[in-house]
C-alpha cells in the first residue's frame, strides 16, 4: 500500500506545474517569481507564504520528475513507518526551514532570479528515511543493509549535486538537518503495513 500523503504531494505538485504550463511560466524565473517563488535577492517583503509556496514550483519538467522520483520513493519509505499526518507535518517543516536558509543566504548575497523547487522537503525525507532506518525502536520494520547503502548513495549524490551552479545547497542542507530530527523523534507506527520493508530504487 503507498502512502496517501505521498501521493497527495505527488498530485499537488504536479497540478501546479500544469498551472505553471497554463500561464506560460514554465522556464521564467520573472513569471514564476508572481506565483510564489523565492525572490534571490532575499526580500520577502512580509510574504512569507512564499516559503511553502515556492516549494510547489519547479522551473522545467526535468526539475519536476526529479523531485517527484525521489519524492515517490523516499515519502513512501518514511510513511511506512510514521502516520501519513506526521510525514506530512516532517515535509513541511523541512520545506519551510529550508526557504529561510535559501532567504537568509540570499540576503547576505543578493544575485537575480528566484529559487524554487520540492528539494528542501525531499532531502528531509531523504534524512528522516536514512535516521529510521537506524532507530532500534524500529526494528520491526526490517531494513536491508542494501536499503541503508541506498539511501547513503542518493543522499551523498544530492549533496554533490548541491555544489553545481544554480542549486541552493542552504536549502537542502536545512531540508537535510530537519529531516536528521524528524528521523530521530517522529513517533512510529505500531505496524509496517503489509509487513513491507524498506525498498530500493529497483523496487
Amino acid at each position: 500500500m503507498k502512502g496517501t500523503a505521498t501521493l497527495g504531494l505527488l498530485v499537488a505538485l504536479a497540478a501546479v506545474f500544469v498551472l505553471e504550463g497554463a500561464r506560460g511560466a514554465i522556464g521564467s524565473e520573472m513569471a514564476l517569481l508572481h506565483m510564489g517563488a523565492l525572490p534571490n535577492d532575499g526580500s520577502l517583503g512580509h510574504e512569507y507564504w512564499r516559503l511553502i509556496a515556492y516549494s510547489f514550483l519547479h522551473l522545467s519538467s526535468l526539475h519536476l520528475v526529479l523531485n517527484l522520483a525521489l519524492l515517490w520513493w523516499v515519502g513512501n519509505i518514511v510513511e511506512r513507518r510514521v502516520a501519513a499526518a506526521v510525514m506530512g507535518a516532517a515535509y513541511l517543516a523541512a520545506v519551510i526551514v529550508a526557504g529561510v536558509c535559501i532567504t537568509v543566504v540570499h540576503l547576505n548575497h543578493p544575485r537575480p532570479g528566484a529559487s524554487l523547487g520540492a528539494s528542501g522537503g525531499v532531502f528531509g525525507l531523504l534524512a528522516c528515511a536514512l535516521v529510521l532506518s537506524q532507530r532500534r525502536d524500529a526494528a520491526h520494520f526490517a531494513t536491508s543493509s542494501k536499503a541503508r547503502l541506498w539511501l547513503v548513495v542518493v543522499l551523498c549524490a544530492g549533496l554533490g549535486a548541491s555544489f553545481l551552479p544554480g542549486v541552493s545547497l542552504a536549502g537542502h542542507i536545512g531540508g537535510m538537518v530537519v529531516g536528521f530530527f524528524a528521523g530521530m523523534f517522529l513517533p512510529l507506527r505500531r505496524t509496517s503495513p503489509r509487513g513491507v520493508a524498506f525498498t530500493t530504487p529497483s523496487e
